[in-house]
């Protein structure tokens, strides 16, 4: 690559609103490889030049870069420096967010559509497949959520209810795809955890896909996972469009 196309990739990668050390950094370049500054293939610029243009010390750069090689986006080669890898096939959640974070709310929706559209599914496979400790454990899940005392604790606690519910299907692809789809908004407190703020209806949704599994009760269960998954769906996209940082 010549100096000058180089100079024109550096002067499109963005500074991190807020330098949080390796986070930030990788956050940066993450965006920045997804908005194909740099492409599939191509070398990232080298480190003495992402510290002058990011603005960060050595040690934290390199932090940042670590967590891009854990997270698929970049491979250290020897002689070659850091060379970029394709974003496209990655499922890793970090990455799953920072597409959201580039693409904006038409793939948040997208993924959104596909999580409701396993609802009928879940609901019906946990009918047929949980076992009496599955129930005891979606039980103890949802005293979890009902204890919450914020909304970071009641994202964390549906998380962990619905983690249970997948368990409770012993479908492992569904497993799979469904852990997919929930990094959009898992892990920790971002612009969509708002939507976990309506207590009462989280607690609400979450007794009556119990209480329908629990009962044996196919199409209520159906009905229950879908509901919820439709409505929690719309209260995300709220969020999101709501947070001045997506705008």
């Amino acid at each position: 690559m010549n100096q000058s196309s180089q100079m024109k990739q550096l002067s499109e990668l963005r500074k991190p609103r807020r330098l949080r050390l390796d986070e930030q950094v990788a956050s940066a370049i993450s965006d920045a490889i997804i908005d194909g500054v740099y492409l599939p293939g191509s070398r990232l610029p080298p480190e003495r030049d992402l510290v002058d243009l990011l603005g960060v010390n050595r040690t934290s750069l390199r932090q940042g870069l670590a967590r891009l090689e854990q997270m698929g986006l970049i491979e250290t080669r020897q002689g070659s420096g850091n060379v970029v890898c394709d974003p496209a096939g990655l499922a890793d959640p970090a990455v799953v967010e920072a597409l959201v974070r580039r693409l904006g709310p038409d793939l948040l929706v997208e993924m959104l559509d596909v999580r409701q559209a396993l609802g009928p599914l879940i609901g019906r496979l946990a009918v047929e497949e949980a076992r009496s400790d599955d129930l005891d454990a979606l039980r103890e899940a949802l005293r979890g959520v009902e204890a919450a005392t914020s909304v970071a604790e009641r994202q964390a606690a549906d998380l962990a209810f619905f983690a249970l519910l997948i368990h409770a299907t012993h479908n492992r692809a569904l497993s799979l795809l469904f852990r997919w789809v929930e990094s959009a908004y898992g892990g920790r407190t971002h612009e969509l955890t708002p939507a976990l703020e309506p207590a009462a209806a989280v607690l609400e949704g979450l007794t009556k896909i119990l209480d329908a599994v629990t009962a044996r009760r196919t199409a209520d269960a159906e009905h229950a996972v879908e509901s919820y998954l439709r409505d929690s769906a719309a209260r995300m996209v709220e969020a999101y469009l709501r947070d001045p940082a997506t705008r």
